[in-house]
């Protein structure tokens, strides 16, 4: 087994963390040129038009999503290598779980969960990790008396990593300047006072 193999391997089966794979992909330009084999045909799939090395050196390790797609296609690499692998789940679980737990009335990204939804802590228990999640949700989205009723997908603001305060939400009907029923949600911002508006139609 060569090392390019070794590498992508213990990526793929959570032996190699995903900050240190990060490195080995900027800095060994054996496994650069490996990743980017022109032999594999990658006709039907998301690679198709570029190269392994290429996409994964344009995911975010610092993210739960990232990785996860990194993780993916590294497997996909050493599965169309006729490499056989035994993926670890831990990853997806990570990505999973803050969706899963995450209220259906918010909508952040992976970037905004990974540094303060998801515990820094690795050693918490499942039941300890969920327990976390669903507070730190309630800490940070905080509304007044009810959370919005989203006409469409969520669109929480968020200012300077600082979910805004949910005030109300106003429902308008058969009015003469809206060809289409609405609602407006109403946000402050507590550090300057400010009232943001977010509108959307049925």
């Amino acid at each position: 087994m060569t090392e390019e193999i070794q590498i992508l391997t213990k990526f793929v089966e959570g032996a190699l963390p995903p900050k240190e794979f990060e490195q080995h992909l900027y800095t060994s330009h054996s496994l650069q040129k490996f990743l980017s084999e022109t032999e594999i045909n990658w006709h039907g799939t998301y690679l198709e038009g570029t190269n392994a090395f290429l996409y994964l050196a344009e995911q975010d390790y610092n993210s739960t999503a990232g990785v996860l797609n990194a993780q993916g296609t590294a497997a996909l690499f050493l599965e169309r290598s006729g490499i056989e692998t035994t993926p670890t789940e831990k990853y997806a679980d990570e990505y999973n779980l803050a969706s899963v737990l995450s209220p259906k009335y918010i909508d952040a990204d992976s970037a905004f969960i990974e540094k303060y939804i998801l515990p820094s802590d690795k050693t918490l228990s499942k039941s300890a990790v969920n327990q976390f999640i669903k507070a730190r949700y309630a800490q940070l989205f905080q509304y007044q008396s009810k959370p919005p009723k989203w006409i469409q997908n969520p669109q929480w603001p968020i200012k300077n990593d600082k979910p805004l305060f949910f005030l109300a939400q106003v429902d308008i009907k058969d009015c003469p300047f809206f060809h289409d029923t609405s609602s407006i949600y109403l946000f402050l911002d507590p550090e300057t006072g400010a009232i943001e508006t977010i509108q959307q139609f049925y």
